[in-house]
């Protein structure tokens, strides 16, 4: 097998890519649940009332707040790419948690793991991102790391 080499820029641009789907999934965590609140709520679902209701809603930005605080120094302390590798792990069983919850209670504690891999990510990423990209380039890498995807949620 032959490998292809790929440029430098090709490789900052592939990393930049998968990196700001960490910023991308703040924006779809936090909206995707407007429209499955009502069925949510339905008796024969998880039977949310209002006080329920406000909790699955809020806790992922708790746990957003507190992956934001831990994000930074446990990439410090394990790097950057393990951070994000566990981030990754953290999202996706979150999800799958949130998906097949068979109660509120496991539907808030699944949330407040999302939340912390939402946090996480946020604090995490442009880091990465700044410390891959060339000096010359580093800015305009984090700064379209930061707003393509929160663009992207304003408009869909």
């Amino acid at each position: 097998m032959s490998e292809t080499k790929q440029s430098p820029r090709q490789f900052l641009f592939k990393v930049m890519f998968v990196s700001t789907f960490g910023n991308l999934l703040f924006g779809y965590d936090t909206g995707v649940l407007n429209g499955a609140l009502p069925f949510m709520a339905l008796p024969s679902q998880l039977n949310l009332d209002p006080v329920l209701e406000g909790l699955v809603t809020s806790i992922l930005l708790l746990g957003a707040a507190i992956g934001s605080f831990c994000g930074g120094r446990l990439a410090d302390r394990y790097g950057r790419k393990k951070m994000l590798l566990f981030l990754s792990v953290l999202f996706f069983f979150g999800a799958l948690g949130c998906t097949f919850s068979p109660t509120a209670k496991i539907m808030i504690v699944c949330r407040f793991f999302l939340g912390l891999a939402v946090g996480g990510a946020a604090t995490t990423v442009p880091i990465y991102l700044a410390e891959l990209a060339p000096a010359e380039r580093r800015g305009r890498m984090v700064t379209q790391g930061e707003l393509k995807p929160r663009s992207y949620n304003a408009c869909h």
